[in-house]
């Protein structure tokens, strides 16, 4: 298996952008949903400094249940891939366990055939999801499963495509998951761990400082595997983007992410984050950096 170049602090930053989720028009009107705003939004976020795109598309372009339909991936993502073929975009599945997991990675499946796939995604674990109010109470609630059958068909999916494999880590037994199958052998190659944290609403995982970055950075200290940092409902930009880029890590932002009194556009966002970086001493990874970056599999 090869290795991608070990992360330190002048590693060329991955920025990974998820230009849209569950955000609607109304919420922030720059959101893009169509195919046609996907492409001309993630053009600009590559000419930004982004190198991986996450994107949900399809009517309704967030499915819980449903199966997901590839075609408007392949629409979108095609016409970016024709301008930038180095660029890395990948989509978002239905939520476990509504679906089997074949069902779940149908669209992967066509994606991959239409060439439009580099890496495939898999929350390894299990987490509870839901919005808490104030006073406690819950607007939202819904277990979010992948089990281990989950896991284990998601990174054989990618082994037999060569396929990268991009994990949302919720929790620390979701690591637990992703480094016991790195010590079996079984961990795709061109993995990368996006180590989530939550502000506002949302109470999963450990706290977005020093102390919950280094928790996680201490179970990954014997491990070659790319990290970054994510935060759901918040902003980067408040504290945690920095600690990540000064430890040597890549990061993820976007509309689909963001928290906080602004309504901005995705390019902005990235702008921002590769501003931070330049200013601590790191710059943007290049579209052709990436495979070595990452160690993704070769083409076929």
């Amino acid at each position: 298996m090869r290795f991608p170049i070990k992360q330190s602090p002048s590693t060329p930053l991955v920025v990974e952008v998820a230009i849209n989720g569950l955000i609607t028009k109304d919420e922030n009107p720059h959101v893009p949903i169509s195919s046609d705003e996907m492409a001309a939004d993630i053009d600009i976020c590559l000419a930004n400094g982004a190198t991986i795109v996450h994107a949900h598309a399809g009517d309704p372009y967030v499915g819980k249940v449903a199966r997901h339909d590839h075609a408007p991936y392949v629409e979108a993502f095609g016409r970016v891939l024709d301008q930038h073929p180095e660029a890395v975009l990948y989509p978002t599945l239905p939520a476990g366990p509504h679906l089997p997991i074949p069902e779940r990675y149908a669209h992967l499946k066509e994606m991959a055939d239409a060439g439009v796939l580099r890496i495939a995604p898999i929350d390894p674990g299990t987490v509870n999801w839901g919005s808490f109010s104030p006073t406690g109470e819950t607007d939202e609630e819904l277990v979010y499963q992948n089990t281990f059958g989950d896991v284990r068909y998601a990174f054989e999916f990618c082994r037999q495509r060569k396929l990268g494999c991009t994990m949302s880590i919720f929790e620390p037994g979701f690591l637990q998951i992703v480094l016991a199958h790195a010590c079996a052998g079984t961990l795709p190659q061109g993995s990368i761990v996006k180590l989530e944290f939550s502000a506002g609403h949302l109470v999963f995982g450990l706290p977005p400082n020093r102390e919950g970055l280094e928790a996680y950075l201490s179970m990954l200290v014997e491990f070659h595997i790319p990290w970054m940092v994510n935060l759901r409902n918040g902003d980067l930009m408040d504290g945690l983007g920095q600690l990540a880029i000064e430890r040597g890590g890549h990061v993820r932002v976007g509309i689909e992410d963001y928290g906080g009194p602004r309504q901005p556009r995705n390019a902005e966002l990235v702008a921002e984050i590769v501003a931070l970086a330049s200013s601590l001493g790191r710059r943007a990874a290049r579209l052709d950096e990436l495979p070595e970056l990452l160690a993704l599999p070769n083409r076929v």
